[in-house]
């Protein structure tokens, strides 16, 4: 439940949370491990409902991407609950209110630049330009490239294709900057714990990109 809630509101801010506990409580390792797992798989689930009330027809070009991360992280996520079951009962984490005033208007400026970005770089060095937008905007935030990109889709100044490759580059970066945020702040122990996890992802989501 907490990766699943975590998920909804922002991964990137789960992993940070629970990297930290993990760095000041060896218990919490592995629970932090499956729930950082979780919360960058609900992430995925996002992107299909988002796409679903926004762009329904972007929902058959981004299933490959979705569905094979999805499949790919949810093994390596069993193994980590298995584990962490056999560890017997750990500590629960306090948490906070994570959606705060002065983050709901960070995103909204967040989102405005990057749907700004997008739609000039796609303008002026086509797909190139928003691919390189998708990678910066998606290493701290899905939500504003997801949404930016639906919507230059829904104008018809992308094409499905580009919007999907798009989102799917947002991802795969914003994978590789929680591991490295896991890693700086959690330490070795919890990078080693979640490793193959977020090699499962990606993995799924980078062949996803192959059926686009």
């Amino acid at each position: 439940m907490l990766g699943f809630l975590g998920g909804l509101v922002s991964s990137t801010a789960t992993t940070l949370v629970y990297a930290r506990h993990s760095k000041l409580n060896d218990g919490m390792l592995r629970l932090s491990a499956v729930v950082i797992l979780i919360a960058s798989q609900v992430v995925l689930i996002r992107l299909i409902f988002i796409s679903a009330l926004i762009s329904p027809g972007m929902l058959k070009q981004l299933a490959p991407v979705v569905g094979l991360g999805l499949l790919f992280g949810l093994a390596a996520t069993l193994f980590n609950w298995k584990r962490l079951r056999i560890a017997g009962e750990l500590p629960m984490p306090e948490t906070s209110n994570p959606t705060e005033i002065h983050a709901a208007l960070g995103f909204g400026l967040l989102f405005a630049v990057v749907l700004f970005c997008s739609a000039w770089l796609s303008d002026v060095a086509g797909s190139k330009g928003l691919y390189i937008v998708a990678i910066v905007s998606g290493l701290t935030d899905m939500d504003a490239i997801t949404l930016s990109s639906l919507r230059l889709f829904n104008l018809q100044k992308l094409s499905s294709k580009q919007a999907s490759i798009s989102i799917a580059l947002a991802y795969i970066f914003n994978m590789v900057f929680k591991f490295g945020v896991a890693a700086f702040i959690g330490g070795k122990a919890l990078a080693r714990h979640i490793a193959i996890g977020f090699l499962a992802i990606v993995a799924g989501a980078s062949l996803g990109l192959l059926f686009l």
